[in-house]
């Protein structure tokens, strides 16, 4: 369902406006994946699983909320949030294009609510901040930005 929006500025970055989603429903119906675009190189992607319960949705597992973003006509994850080890939310950071292994931070992640409060939380927070984890992961890659 589309909402309404106030006239969009100009100077605005793309991450501000919200972008048109795409959604692919697997043939069960239960895994969800949408994406949007925050500038020409990165974009912020989920995927969740649902359930139907007495005619009602239920977000049953956050798979992934991700902040993508390419160099070198390449897509490397940044930062992305799950619950689906232990099913608590917690956010892994990747080290560097270099090195592909990441960081578990579970702290600083809201962990109370339900699972759509949690994959709301989990996308606003990339919304909000993707250029601070974008120039953390530059800086970590030992690479100059190009924007």
């Amino acid at each position: 369902m589309a909402k309404k929006f106030r006239k969009i500025n100009p100077n605005r970055l793309v991450a501000q406006i919200r972008a048109v989603s795409t959604r692919l429903i697997s043939e069960e119906g239960k895994v969800h994946r949408d994406e949007h675009p925050l500038s020409h190189t990165d974009k912020l992607v989920w995927v969740y699983k649902e359930v139907k319960e007495k005619n009602k949705i239920q977000i049953t597992e956050i798979v992934t909320v991700s902040f993508v973003t390419e160099i070198n006509d390449k897509e490397y994850t940044v930062v992305y949030y799950d619950n689906t080890h232990d099913k608590i939310l917690h956010q892994h950071i990747y080290n560097s294009i270099f090195d592909n292994s990441n960081s578990i931070v579970p702290l600083s992640v809201r962990k109370k609510g339900n699972q759509k409060k949690l994959l709301n939380w989990a996308i606003k927070d990339i919304r909000n901040n993707w250029q601070k984890y974008r120039n953390e992961y530059y800086r970590r890659s030992k690479l100059t930005p190009d924007f």
